[in-house]
């Protein structure tokens, strides 16, 4: 088999970020209740999709491929199985494991738009499991950065937010949590926001 392009891997991803957080029936597969799925039928059906793309067959080596070159850790396999780590909108939560270590601020990347309800409201999930928060800051500009060039960035004291009962959860490079009242949220970039 030739070498798959980056721009194929690229769209593999997607795919499978399509199918394991959005949308596992359309293609005949089911998830537990951790979020996995068998890879061989997956591979399967990954194969009838891109088999004439990539000009062969793909296989598990590829899809750890795709694992290793995204910038973001977004998909795990373990043994024969395999989930997407966070981002599900399916119907039934996925259910994970409480983190027992979490840093004391973690951020929150959103548009002005967005940040004038959070103000009120706090981060909700929205059609989303679970609020994605991160411990790194340039991944939440780059975040805000799809949907505005005006990034809006929150810190979250876990400290606080765990005080009012809130759980956080480790999902690859993210963290994951339900929704988070305002009076645990502060302005990290811009500063006037503060004022």
């Amino acid at each position: 088999m030739k070498q798959i392009s980056k721009e194929t891997l690229v769209k593999i991803s997607k795919y499978l970020a399509f199918v394991l957080r959005h949308h596992p029936e359309s293609v005949g597969i089911t998830l537990n209740e951790e979020g996995f799925t068998d890879l061989p039928p997956l591979l399967k059906m990954l194969n009838e999709k891109f088999k004439a793309t990539i000009g062969g067959e793909l296989t598990e080596n590829t899809i750890k491929e795709i694992i290793q070159q995204s910038d973001k850790l977004r998909y795990e396999i373990v043994g024969n199985k395999i989930r997407a780590l966070y981002g599900h909108s399916v119907p039934t939560k996925i259910v994970l494991k409480e983190a027992t270590e979490v840093p004391s601020i973690l951020y929150h990347g959103t548009t002005l738009k967005a940040y004038r309800a959070i103000k009120i409201d706090g981060i909700k999930k929205r059609n989303r499991q679970f609020v994605h928060l991160t411990d790194n800051i340039k991944n939440a500009i780059e975040v805000s950065k799809r949907r505005t060039q005006d990034p809006v960035v929150l810190s979250v004291d876990t400290a606080a937010a765990r005080n009012e009962g809130i759980k956080f959860y480790k999902a690859g490079d993210m963290y994951l949590t339900d929704d988070i009242p305002p009076k645990c949220l502060s302005v990290q970039i811009p500063k006037r926001l503060n004022s």
